[in-house]
């Protein structure tokens, strides 16, 4: 099952109940609770112990075929801090590509179901 997500609209979200396993996954790409796409910036969320901010985690843009960009979200670093996990929302500018207003991508990163986590307050 693949993801493929577009910024021909000004914003998406994207939640799923199935991960996908795309070859060459590692470590150091987390799961995902949700993606939110809005112009030239990117909205994930994922668990943190405390200490997870933006620097924690990259944006890699590789080329496909056909216009289609493969998108993974890499952690840099883990979170070390000692608070019970929960979900946070974290906002970072995505590389720049051709023809933005056409562009798609290919979510690399696993997608997670609605869980019992609780997410942080804004």
């Amino acid at each position: 099952m693949c993801c493929v997500l577009s910024l021909a609209a000004s914003t998406m979200f994207v939640q799923a109940a199935l991960s996908q396993q795309s070859p060459g996954d590692d470590g150091n790409l987390p799961v995902l609770y949700q993606v939110k796409l809005d112009a030239s910036r990117i909205a994930i969320d994922v668990v943190s112990f405390g200490c997870t901010d933006a620097s924690y985690f990259s944006v890699q843009l590789d080329p496909a075929p056909a216009d289609v960009h493969r998108l993974s979200i890499v952690r840099q670093k883990q979170d070390m801090c000692r608070m019970s996990p929960h979900i946070v929302t974290l906002t970072m500018d995505l590389p720049a590509v051709a023809n933005p207003a056409g562009a798609k991508f290919f979510l690399v990163n696993k997608l997670a179901g609605p869980g019992t986590l609780r997410r942080s307050q804004p």
